[in-house]
């Protein structure tokens, strides 16, 4: 009777433990954050990593063994100089026997046009003289160009970014050698919302400065601005494109910073608006954009809400829905339900 007894204790207990393991499943552990008031700043500020104006892969036309090739990352050349050069050897030889071929076929040429003139030959024997010496001259003019494109010049000024090869090695036409940079302007590219963009095409140019964070105290103005005519691929912003003059060689690509346009119209920040994490809203076709509030008994509601602009440090705007300091759910989005119990997590 005794063992029967503690046998029907232990099951009490199991059964116990398995509710109250339950009970922990079901208050699942949530980051929760509070709303906050919005930055009524006139301008908006958007991160961006600096780019050379110019990048390209630089190539033969003509492969071969590399003969001449002395070059290290970061070396500077001259538009025009010599990166490197192909052994000419073969295309020099290939060269003089088109040239014999061409001047041999155009003496030919030039004499059956007189005998053809006087009548002397037929027009067959014309037209595969004329015919010999325009091929000889097409071959000639490609050993020609050939021969010009076993050296390889910096097509502008600008570094060397990557070297691909080393010297001796045979290599294929068309297959990179270097990455060239070109440094004389600096390219800053942002995305930007859509009402800025439909802003800017009303104006000749968007007005913006630029800072870098390792050169907080300067502030940049760009000679051009660009900006796409249909949205990226997000399909909710629009590339905003500046270059930035760089004649002194102060910028390098690859430097952080931040770029800052106007807003236009003081209007635009007129009302009184939060804002939260982008990550923290969530959008279903059949009840849009929402967001889960935390109660008081730490319990999860469904809060409709309507987003405005995108702002810095991934944040977005609410215009109605949510107050600041209201609490809401910032993770575990998608396995919560309604008024479903969390634990706050630490």
């Amino acid at each position: 009777m005794k063992k029967a007894l503690l046998f029907l204790a232990c099951i009490g207990c199991f059964i116990s433990c398995d509710n109250n393991s339950n009970k922990e499943q079901q208050a699942p552990n949530v980051k929760v954050i509070h709303a906050e008031q919005s930055d009524t700043s006139s301008e908006r500020s958007y991160s961006f990593i600096s780019q050379p104006y110019r990048t390209t892969e630089l190539s033969f036309r003509v492969g071969g063994p590399v003969y001449t090739f002395d070059t290290q990352s970061g070396q500077f050349f001259r538009k025009g100089e010599l990166i490197a050069a192909i052994d000419d050897r073969d295309f020099l030889i290939r060269k003089q026997r088109a040239e014999a071929i061409y001047k041999q076929t155009e003496a030919d040429y030039k004499r059956i046009s007189n005998l053809y003139e006087k009548g002397s030959i037929s027009g067959t024997s014309y037209e595969k003289a004329k015919a010999d010496y325009e091929k000889a001259k097409a071959d000639y003019t490609t050993s020609v160009n050939e021969l010009k494109d076993t050296k390889l010049y910096a097509p502008f000024d600008g570094y060397i970014q990557k070297v691909n090869i080393e010297r001796y090695q045979d290599i294929k036409a068309s297959v990179p050698v270097v990455t060239f940079i070109d440094l004389s302007k600096i390219k800053v590219e942002a995305y930007i919302p859509e009402d800025m963009a439909v802003n800017a095409r009303k104006l000749s140019a968007l007005p913006c400065s630029i800072t870098f964070n390792a050169i907080q105290e300067k502030t940049f103005i760009p000679e051009k601005t660009y900006i796409t005519q249909s949205a990226s691929d997000n399909n909710i912003s629009y590339l905003f494109t500046a270059i930035i003059n760089n004649a002194d060689n102060s910028l390098l690509g690859g430097m952080a910073g931040s770029l800052l346009i106007p807003s236009f119209s003081s209007s635009s920040y007129s009302y009184q608006s939060v804002v939260i994490p982008q990550t923290a809203v969530c959008h279903t076709d059949e009840t849009g954009s929402f967001v889960w509030l935390v109660n008081e008994q730490n319990r999860v509601v469904k809060r409709s809400v309507k987003t405005g602009k995108l702002r810095k440090n991934d944040k977005i705007e609410i215009l109605s829905g949510l107050s600041a300091g209201e609490r809401i759910a910032a993770t575990r989005l998608t396995y919560l339900s309604e008024n479903e119990e969390i634990t706050i997590q630490d």
